[in-house]
């Protein structure tokens, strides 16, 4: 049975939920940041901790910012937090990890802080809600999958553009009349360099009909079969394309391309860092291995330093990626292995020199 507290939150920890204590008892809650009172609902309970929901801020931190948007705890716990002390939280979060991986204080000796707080993202998706005629974007309420947030004008983390083209592609939904018993969700992907956009469109049924789908600020578009009796916005048939079902994504001087499906990192400007950051760890070598590779851009950001690069990834529309990656760099030392990256063969690893991990 739910029941409301009030108590003050210590501390950020994994995920950015506050903790803080009640009657013995820890207390989980996003939205709350360390010092602060708050009135909260607690949602789940067991012997030695509880999950709640932010009612009220009674005693706020100096910390504290508006947040940009009200579903925020859904899609960016961290934007009620002032961003210099957001980056204080993370390097501290990051550096608890270290510990527990290790048992060794190992302090971070940098941290690099985001140019753009809002507008990075590379790839956004959206649920939807409504009656056919009038459905709206949506997101899953956080621990809460029965509970959605409306989402008017799409989300602040992805650009403008790409809201733009969603809400183009909404406005078509609700022309036909579709219904949420007939859609799952609308993925978008973003190259953020030079530029490109692909939608894919995840339906419930193989027999929905869509007009042409040359959207204005989309490259391509995917209309997607997904089971139904799967949550999970998986592909299991394309009904439709139009235009590209990929985008090319240029980090340090190489262009990157990859599927609507496939993983990419999210903050280009922060990933260029990361990969300057492991090129300065790295050195000449024979061999060099990169598990869990994706589509390829770690190894072949490397591929001048190693006389022969594997990459281990286990997703086969990533390895076609990979692949085509290397032959559009000139990476004729660079060879993909589709398998999983723990079960990869123990000879692979023979003579290497740089795992990447």
């Amino acid at each position: 049975m739910m029941r409301e507290i009030t108590l003050e939150f210590k501390k950020i920890v994994g995920e950015g939920k506050a903790l803080g204590r009640s009657e013995g008892k820890v207390v989980f809650c996003y939205g709350v940041l360390p010092e602060e009172t708050a009135r909260v609902n607690v949602t789940f309970e067991k012997k030695n901790f509880a999950e709640a929901d932010l009612l009220e801020i009674i005693k706020p931190s100096p910390k504290r910012v508006a947040p940009r948007e009200d579903h925020y705890l859904s899609c960016s716990p961290w934007q009620v937090m002032d961003y210099g002390f957001q980056c204080e939280v993370k390097k501290g979060l990051i550096e608890d990890l270290l510990y527990q991986t290790t048992k060794e204080t190992i302090r971070l000796d940098k941290f690099y802080a985001a140019k753009e707080a809002f507008g990075y993202r590379t790839k956004i998706e959206y649920s939807f809600t409504g009656e056919p005629g009038a459905l709206s974007f949506a997101f899953h309420k956080r621990g809460n999958y029965r509970e959605k947030y409306l989402l008017p004008e799409g989300c602040a983390l992805i650009s403008p553009a790409t809201n733009a083209a969603a809400l183009k592609v909404l406005k078509i939904l609700n022309d036909l009349k579709l219904s949420t018993a007939d859609l799952k969700t609308l993925i978008i992907r973003e190259a953020k360099n030079p530029g490109s956009r692909v939608a894919a469109l995840y339906m419930k049924r193989q027999d929905i009909v869509l007009p042409e789908m040359n959207i204005e600020g989309l490259d391509g578009f995917l209309a997607i079969y997904s089971n139904p009796i799967s949550s999970m916005s998986q592909v299991d048939g394309i009904v439709n394309t139009w235009g590209n079902d990929f985008v090319t994504e240029e980090i340090l001087g190489s262009k990157f391309s990859y599927g609507f499906d496939c993983f990419f990192q999210n903050n280009i400007e922060l990933f260029a860092e990361a990969l300057k950051e492991i090129r300065g760890a790295a050195f000449k070598c024979g061999k060099l291995v990169d598990l869990y590779s994706g589509v390829g851009v770690i190894g072949l950001s490397l591929r001048d330093l190693a006389d022969k690069v594997y990459a281990v990834e286990s997703s086969s529309n990533s390895a076609k990626y990979a692949a085509l990656n290397a032959s559009a760099n000139g990476a004729s030392n660079f060879e993909m292995v589709c398998s999983l990256s723990e079960k990869t063969e123990e000879g692979l690893f023979d003579g290497t020199d740089i795992l990447v991990l």
